[in-house]
C-alpha cells in the first residue's frame, strides 16, 4: 500500500542542511567506490557527519531472458564505481507522472553511514519500501537522519514490482515472486560487504512499511535467510493480510490478461513457457508498466510458490503452529499497525465517501457503510443468508449506538472497520503466531497513533496516524521540505528522536529498551499479558495490555462462529 502523498512530501526531499560535500572512495570485496560525505544538520539544529553511497547495483539488470526470472548477482567493478547519484526506480505506472524516468536495470541500493570518531562498526539497518507491490524506489526515502542519529548504518533497497516483480504462470515457466528474490540477493549483498561501510554484517535488521512491511515477514519466512540477518520490523504489513498474497486463480488471471493486452498466446499449462517467451520480447517494458498501477482491477502481488514461500511456513504464520518450530521464530519481530491504517482504504476504494459524509443523509451513508462491509465479509461468508448475520453484527459492532448522529465518530467506525479487516487483525495474527511457543526469539507489538503536526483539510475527524504516518518519525523528518517549514520537522522531533531510540535499538541489541534510554518500557509480547506499546496523538508512549481486545474478539472469535452456524444450517 502506498504511504499517503503527504508524508511522502514531508519524508523524501533530498536536500537537507549540507556543507560542502566531500567526495571519498573505499575498497570492497566488489571494487571501488565512489560516494561522499556530508555535514547534516538535524532539526534540532545539531550537526552530524554521514557519508552516502547511491546507486550501487547489487544485481544484474532484469532485461532480455532474466525479465521474469530469479535475479543473478551484479558482477565485479573492473574501475572504480561513482555511487552519486540514485538509481533509477523499476518500471512502474503513475497516473500524475506517467513519463517518469524509469528503467529494468534498477537493482541497486542507497547506503548511509554515520561517520564518528573511532573505528566501531554499526548496527545495519535495510529498509523495504511499499507501493502494494506495484510502484516505490530508495530515492523517495532518504535514511541519512536516522542513520546518524541513531548511529546505524542505512541501506535503501530497490526492487522489481508490478508484473516484473510478480507474474507468475504458476509453474516453473514463471513462478513468480522475483521481487522478493531481489530483497533477498540485496540483503545477501549487504551480508557480505557492509563492513566496507562501517557495518556490522552480525547485526542486519530488516524493515519496511505496507508491501514492504509484508515484504519483510515473508523474507522471514524463507530459509535461505538463515544467519544472514538477525531482526525484523514489518510496519502495517502483515502477511496475514489478504492483500499481500495472490490466489493461484488471482495469478492465473493477471498472467492471462498480461498475455492479451501484448497478443501473447493465452497461459494455458501447456504454453505458460510460449506465453513468457512472448512477454519476455517486449520491448517497450513502460506500456508493459503501466499494467503495474495500483489502481487497475487487478493486483500484483507474492504468491505462495512452495520455493520462496512454502504452503507450510506459510500456514505456521497463519497461526497452524506444528513442530519442529516455524523458520520465522529465528528472527526477533516487532510487530505493529497504525490507528487509522483503514483512512488509506477508504480514500483509495470510497474517494467520494469522506467528502460525503458531512453533507449526505445518515441514511445513505449508513447503506454505504453496509455495502463496503458486505464486500470485505463475502469471502468469510459459506451463503448469502449468513453473510447477511454477519453484515448486521458488524454493523451493530462498529455503530455509535448512543449517538448515532455523530458523523465525526461514524467516520472513525467505518475507518476502524477498515483498519481491521485489512490491516490490524492480521498484523494480530503475526504476533501470536510468531510468540507461539517461542523462547528462541521476542516479539514486540505496537500500535502508531501520532498524526503528522498538521492534518490535510477536511481530516480533522482524524485523531490518529494514517497509513505511513509512522514513517516521518521513524527517518527524522528531513527538513527544508518544499512547502512545509523546518518549524514542523523541529516540532515533530522530539517524537521522532522517541520512536528512532525503539527501532534503533531493537537494531543493536535485539531489545528496544536498550542501550539508549527509552520513555516507556516496551515489554515482549507473550499470550497471557499481550503487551504492547501504544505511540499516541499527544504526550508520551504508553504501555498496554491486550490491545484492541474487543474488536480481536469481534473478527477471531464472533464472526467465525456465525459462519460456523452458517454452514451447519
Amino acid at each position: 500500500m502506498d504511504v499517503i502523498k503527504l508524508f511522502f512530501f514531508i519524508l523524501f526531499l533530498e536536500t537537507v542542511y549540507y556543507t560542502e560535500a566531500i567526495e571519498r572512495t573505499i575498497n570492497t570485496k566488489v571494487g571501488s567506490i565512489k560516494g561522499e560525505t556530508d555535514t547534516v544538520q538535524l532539526p534540532d539544529g545539531t550537526s552530524k557527519q554521514i557519508a552516502k553511497f547511491l546507486g550501487i547495483p547489487y544485481g544484474a539488470p532484469p532485461v532480455g531472458d532474466l525479465r521474469f526470472e530469479k535475479p543473478l548477482p551484479a558482477e565485479k567493478f573492473n574501475q572504480t564505481f561513482i555511487a552519486l547519484d540514485h538509481g533509477l526506480p523499476c518500471p512502474q505506472y503513475h497516473m500524475s507522472r506517467p513519463k517518469a524516468l524509469m528503467s529494468e536495470d534498477c537493482l541497486k541500493l542507497d547506503i548511509y553511514s554515520p561517520q564518528t570518531s573511532g573505528s566501531k562498526a554499526y548496527p545495519v539497518m535495510i529498509y523495504i519500501y511499499g507501493g502494494s507491490f506495484t510502484s516505490g524506489q530508495s530515492s523517495k526515502y532518504n535514511g541519512q537522519n536516522l542513520a546518524a542519529y541513531g548511529e546505524v548504518v542505512m541501506v535503501i533497497v530497490n526492487y522489481r514490482v508490478g508484473p516484473f516483480g510478480f507474474l507468475s504462470t504458476e509453474d516453473d515457466q514463471a513462478p513468480g515472486n522475483y521481487g522478493l528474490w531481489d530483497q533477498h540477493l540485496a540483503i545477501k549483498w549487504v551480508k557480505n560487504n557492509i563492513d566496507s561501510f562501517g557495518g556490522d554484517a552480525s547485526r542486519i535488521t530488516i524493515f519496511g512499511q505496507s508491501a514492504g512491511g509484508a515484504s519483510v515477514a515473508f523474507q522471514t519466512l524463507y530459509s535461505g535467510n538463515k544467519g544472514i540477518f538477525q531482526r525484523a520490523i514489518s510496519e502495517s504489513g502483515p502477511a496475514n493480510a489478504e492483500w499481500a498474497t495472490n490466489s493461484r486463480d488471482e495469478a492465473y488471471f493477471n498472467a492471462n490478461f498480461l498475455a492479451l493486452k501484448f497478443n501473447c498466446s493465452l497461459p494455458q499449462k501447456q504454453a505458460s513457457s510460449e506465453v513468457v517467451r512472448c512477454l519476455k520480447s517486449v520491448k517497450d517494458f513502460s506500456l508493459m508498466a503501466k499494467y503495474a498501477s495500483a489502481h487497475n482491477d487487478f493486483k500484483w502481488a507474492p504468491t505462495v510458490d512452495n520455493d520462496f514461500i512454502t504452503s507450510q511456513e506459510f500456514k505456521r504464520i497463519q497461526g497452524e503452529p506444528t513442530s519442529p518450530k516455524a523458520f520465522f521464530q529465528n528472527f526477533d519481530m516487532i510487530i505493529g499497525s497504525n490507528g487509522y491504517d483503514g483512512q488509506y482504504i477508504l480514500k483509495s476504494r470510497y474517494p467520494s465517501l469522506l467528502a460525503q459524509m458531512k453533507i449526505l443523509p445518515l441514511g445513505v451513508l449508513r447503506t454505504i457503510m453496509r455495502g463496503a462491509i458486505m464486500e470485505r465479509l463475502r469471502p468469510l461468508s459459506p451463503n448469502n443468508k449468513t453473510l447477511t448475520a454477519m453484515v448486521d453484527a458488524a454493523m451493530f459492532e462498529y455503530s455509535n449506538v448512543e449517538n448515532p448522529n455523530d458523523r465525526n465518530f461514524n467516520l472513525k467506525q467505518i475507518s476502524d472497520f477498515a483498519t481491521d479487516g485489512v490491516f490490524f487483525i492480521a498484523a494480530s495474527k503475526d504476533v501470536a503466531s510468531h510468540a507461539y511457543n517461542n523462547d528462541r526469539t521476542k516479539t514486540y507489538q505496537y500500535e502508531f497513533n501520532h498524526a503528522y503536526p498538521v492534518l490535510p483539510p477536511g481530516n480533522e475527524w482524524m485523531q490518529g496516524a494514517t497509513h505511513g504516518g509512522e514513517v516521518p518519525y521513524v527517518f527524522g523528518f528531513p527538513s527544508s521540505l518544499p512547502g512545509y517549514s523546518p518549524q514542523i520537522a523541529k516540532t515533530a522531533w522530539p517524537f521522532s528522536k522517541i520512536v528512532m531510540d525503539y527501532w534503533t535499538n531493537f537494531a543493536k541489541t535485539g531489545n528496544p529498551n536498550k542501550p539508549r534510554n527509552v520513555a516507556t518500557e516496551w515489554k515482549a509480547y507473550n499470550s497471557m499479558d499481550e503487551d504492547y506499546l501504544y505511540f499516541p496523538m499527544k504526550g508520551t508512549t504508553e504501555a498496554g495490555h491486550y490491545l484492541n481486545a474487543g474488536r480481536k474478539n469481534f473478527w477471531l472469535n464472533y464472526l467465525p462462529l456465525i459462519a460456523s452456524h452458517g454452514r451447519e444450517t
